[in-house]
């Protein structure tokens, strides 16, 4: 069993892909008062996949579908009651008429520039809920970084933070013993989301950010898990990027991390490394001495998933999934 313990250590909440999920951001906000933490990281993909047009139809009704349903509402009250239900589990609700939702449709980059909008506006409230709360939190580091779906939009946004620290692409040190060194990148998917890279480039980076850096020193950050292992697993897709069940009607799975990355922990052999992307790989494994941990995903039902870590100056004292 976990054991909070009565002697302070660095303890470490890790979450990833939240994917703009109003209701996992508020979440993490309260894990140093729920958890104990004093180092909260977030590895990445933390703006949502898409926006859900809400139809105004010019009477005080409003019109939408939302989860397959159509939903027609009738008052103010309950059209903001839909609005955080959609921003609940991360898709970003947009009010129009139906010219508007017609362009929409038809005009791409129309639509690329609401959708760039909305996640502004989102992002910009969580950076004034998280900045009121972590006024009050003088002990615990707040670190959250892009993925390799995000807009290079996000970096500039949390700048703007008091609190919220961005460590794409940096070494930093967080105690006397362990420096944290963050990657937000992937390698290529079938999607070319704007952070993919080339494998040569993830480790040519890797290689630049880290150079002189000890790795028993070190807690890994980056968004792709290493290949071939536990937490890389994803379904196989095909040529339409639909997953292939088996005669069975299990999924086909197959691994999809970075080998860069598994290179770099074989390499260097940092005391942790954290790691999102794949939503659907929860779990734990080891490479070399390296434990690597991957909490999963569940933003779209507004679930919060993460692992706790606790260390000390020489090793990892236990560490424990959780969700809520």
């Amino acid at each position: 069993m976990f054991s909070l313990g009565k002697t302070r250590k660095l303890r470490i909440f890790f979450s990833s892909d939240i994917h703009g999920s109003d209701s996992c951001f508020k979440k993490l906000l309260m894990v140093p008062k729920v958890y104990k933490a004093n180092l909260v990281i977030v590895g990445g993909d933390i703006t949502g996949k898409a926006l859900i047009p809400i139809i105004s139809k010019g009477n005080g009704s409003f019109e939408t579908y939302f989860l397959g349903e159509k939903i027609n509402i009738n008052s103010i009250d309950k059209l903001n009651s839909l609005k955080e239900k959609i921003r609940a589990i991360g898709f970003y609700p947009y009010v129009t008429d139906e010219r508007g939702a017609i362009e929409l449709k038809e005009n791409m980059k129309f639509a690329e520039t609401v959708f760039e909008e909305l996640i502004k506006e989102s992002l910009y409230s969580w950076i004034k809920m998280a900045d009121d709360i972590l006024e009050k939190m003088n002990d615990t580091k707040f670190f959250i970084m892009p993925g390799n779906d995000d807009s290079y939009i996000v970096d500039k946004i949390l700048l703007e933070s008091k609190y919220i620290i961005n460590p794409d692409e940096k070494v930093i040190e967080v105690d006397q013993n362990y420096k944290l060194f963050s990657l937000g990148v992937s390698n290529i998917t079938p999607w070319h989301c704007p952070r993919d890279l080339s494998e040569e480039d993830i480790l040519a980076k890797i290689e630049a950010l880290l150079n002189g850096n000890l790795g028993e020193q070190l807690i890994f950050n980056i968004h792709v898990p290493p290949y071939g292992t536990h937490i890389d697993l994803a379904p196989k897709l095909d040529d339409e990027l639909k997953p292939i069940l088996k005669p069975g009607g299990e999924y086909e799975m197959v691994h999809v991390g970075s080998i860069s990355v598994r290179k770099a922990i074989e390499k260097f052999q940092p005391k942790i490394s954290f790691h999102g992307h794949i939503h659907e790989s929860r779990g734990v494994d080891r490479i070399g001495s390296t434990l690597v941990f991957n909490p999963g995903s569940e933003y779209n039902i507004g679930v919060l998933r993460g692992v706790l870590v606790e260390v000390d100056e020489k090793r990892v004292r236990d560490y424990i999934f959780t969700q809520g």
